[in-house]
């Protein structure tokens, strides 16, 4: 039964708007046993990031450096949606937490474009079957992901110095990738969709912040969240952040850091951790 927003909770409406957009079969991205029903998975995905790889790439690799950036954006958040998936699916695999898994993905954006996947599905469709696969790989107890047909490789027109080009062009965009949002949000370990929960916000506002700016009445909330970033790299182990603004605690009231910053009390987070660290150091 659906409750009025007016009962929910802040935690449970935090739990809620990450779930907003989601897709109810989106699991099928990791279940699906043919790659047709992967591909409708995919499909069902909020936006159009397989149909943005499809619409830039070829001209990626043909050296617009607009069309690499474009491609990059659009790759990153297809990653951000299938690690969604990974996240409602298969909590207890661990890896979402794990700063090499993200990596690993993001490092996709090069080589997809070179798979049998791309040979065979078209550029959009296959780049997305290229991560779905990767991620099948790396998950443990989830079925690989195999083409349909195996040895043929994409009828790309580039030389050696094409593609090192296109690979360091597409390693500038994931530098570039690490302005203020996104680097807090890869901090804390967040999706794009949670971290829209923490502003009260659709994921698809965050990409309006993206592209233009954070309004100015958000700004100061922001702020605030880099220093509560800021504080935890200078005193934890940066794999150990995303679990710790995950962790209920009194201090929250039971909540969790993440939960009390989407209510709002985003300075008495960084409050307490502050008093939480300098008690720590003078002990």
């Amino acid at each position: 039964m659906d409750l009025p927003r007016a009962c929910v909770s802040p935690a449970l409406a935090f739990r809620l708007r990450y779930r907003e957009g989601m897709s109810k079969d989106a699991g099928a991205i990791l279940t699906a046993s043919d790659n047709h029903g992967v591909l409708d998975a995919l499909e069902r995905l909020p936006g159009d990031s397989l149909g943005e790889i499809e619409r830039n790439l070829t001209d990626a690799l043909a050296g617009d450096r607009d069309c690499v950036r474009a491609y990059v954006v659009a790759y990153l958040r297809l990653v951000d949606l299938v690690s969604d998936v990974v996240i409602q699916t298969r909590p207890t695999a661990g890896l979402t937490d794990a700063p090499w898994f993200r990596a690993a993905l993001e490092q996709g954006a090069m080589h997809a474009p070179f798979t049998s996947w791309v040979a065979h599905a078209g550029t959009g469709k296959g780049a997305g079957l290229a991560l779905v696969a990767s991620v099948r790989e790396i998950l443990p107890g989830v079925r690989p992901l195999y083409p349909a047909e195996r040895g043929d490789s994409p009828s790309w027109k580039l030389d050696a110095r094409g593609t090192v080009a296109f690979y360091r062009a597409v390693v500038d965009e994931l530098e570039r990738a690490d302005a203020p949002l996104v680097r807090v949000r890869r901090i804390l370990g967040l999706s794009r969709t949670e971290f829209a929960a923490l502003f009260g916000i659709r994921r698809q506002a965050l990409d309006h912040w993206e592209a233009g700016g954070v309004p100015a009445d958000r700004r100061q909330k922001l702020a605030t969240v880099e220093e509560i970033a800021d504080l935890l790299v200078a005193k934890l182990k940066r794999e150990r952040i995303p679990a710790v603004v995950r962790r209920a605690g009194s201090a929250y009231g039971g909540r969790s850091a993440l939960e009390a910053i989407a209510a709002g009390e985003h300075e008495l987070v960084l409050e307490e951790l502050r008093d939480a660290f300098d008690w720590a150091t003078a002990a």
